[in-house]
């Protein structure tokens, strides 16, 4: 159920499927959008970035799902349930926002027009931001640095579907430190390397219309002053050649089996309970803040999600033995919903 990539390995074959699905450690998938066999309006591109200390959450997006493009900039506060956001978006994009087809390469992303400004340049050092336009009535501006740890390991994922054509990458890089200054109005908001954090969704496919996932993510800095992160998922297309799940402790990764949860479906704020197989991650989410959000469209096109964060509590396991007990982590999961 472990398949793990080492080496350059082309991602799609002739007809675009997945040639070897697995997993990596650092992204050996080597991914062309012009391999892909689908219809060009069903490719989808994102680099997703999202950043959390212990009050506030910023969620940058840049997109181009072919059939329309963006750069959006959200900021919520969990403590009060305050959100603000703003993006700017075009009609069929079909890919001429030109993403990265691999993230680990240096690259810069611009999305901007009279009113709204996103960028991002990436080395590989860092991932440093600017944002700027408005939020509301309210004038922002957003300078952020995300720091990466030198050789640092990720968790890629390269994931089939049933449907000729369609297929999956996705690379999850976890235990950014974040550091900088998000200005609202007169307001202030300073994030601290020392409990904020970042993560990178990065993702590129085809897949059906209608899908359906769990997905949990956080990173945090221990006592020891190591950086620790998980991220787990599952349902989204067929991962019987791995698990997305992954643990990271001071740069590397470490593989786990499969999740299992246990929650109240129709009550979201009630505790979350994670087991995986090999009983190298057990925890308990206690909520604190749902993000729901809802773009569907007369309920045949868009997205319902609840993103779920909270304080986790409980151990994980890396590859030695080495036991972390791990207490009231800020991290999150989500039930996403896709119809798209």
């Amino acid at each position: 159920m472990q398949r793990e990539i080492t080496s350059p390995t082309r991602l799609l074959d002739k007809n675009g499927n997945v040639a070897v699905p697995g997993y990596c450690k650092k992204n050996y998938y080597i991914y062309r959008r012009k391999d892909i066999q689908a219809p060009a309006i069903r490719i989808k591109e994102w680099d997703f970035y999202q950043i959390s200390d212990p009050r506030y959450t910023l969620q940058m997006t840049f997109a181009d799902i072919s059939m329309g493009g963006a750069g959006s900039f959200c900021l919520f506060d969990r403590t009060t349930g305050e959100k603000k956001e703003t993006a700017k978006v075009s009609l069929l994009t079909m890919g001429r926002m030109a993403l990265p087809e691999n993230t680990s390469q240096p690259h810069t992303i611009v999305v901007q027009n009279k009113n709204f400004l996103m960028r991002v340049q990436a080395t590989e050092e860092k991932r440093v931001f600017h944002a700027a336009g408005k939020l509301g009535k309210e004038d922002f501006v957003c300078d952020l640095t995300l720091f990466v740890q030198k050789d640092a390991e990720s968790l890629t994922m390269a994931v089939p579907f049933k449907q000729n054509g369609h297929f999956y990458l996705n690379q999850k890089w976890n235990c950014m430190p974040a550091e900088g200054t998000i200005c609202i109005g007169n307001r202030e908001i300073h994030l601290s390397p020392s409990d904020a954090f970042g993560v990178l969704d990065w993702g590129r496919g085809v897949w059906p219309y209608h899908e359906d996932w769990y997905w949990g993510n956080g990173s945090t800095r221990l006592p020891d002053g190591k950086l620790f992160g998980f991220e787990i998922g599952w349902g989204f297309g067929d991962m019987s050649a791995a698990s997305e799940n992954m643990l990271f402790y001071d740069g590397k990764a470490h593989k786990i089996g499969a999740v299992s949860l246990e929650h109240d479906e129709n009550d979201p704020m009630k505790p979350w309970i994670f087991r995986s197989d090999d009983r190298r991650f057990q925890f308990t989410m206690r909520p604190e803040y749902d993000n729901y959000t809802s773009s569907r469209v007369l309920g045949l096109v868009g997205n319902r999600c609840h993103q779920v964060f909270g304080k986790w509590s409980g151990q994980a396991v890396l590859d030695d033995g080495t036991v972390l007990t791990i207490d009231r982590m800020t991290a999150f999961c989500e039930h996403s919903d896709n119809r798209w």
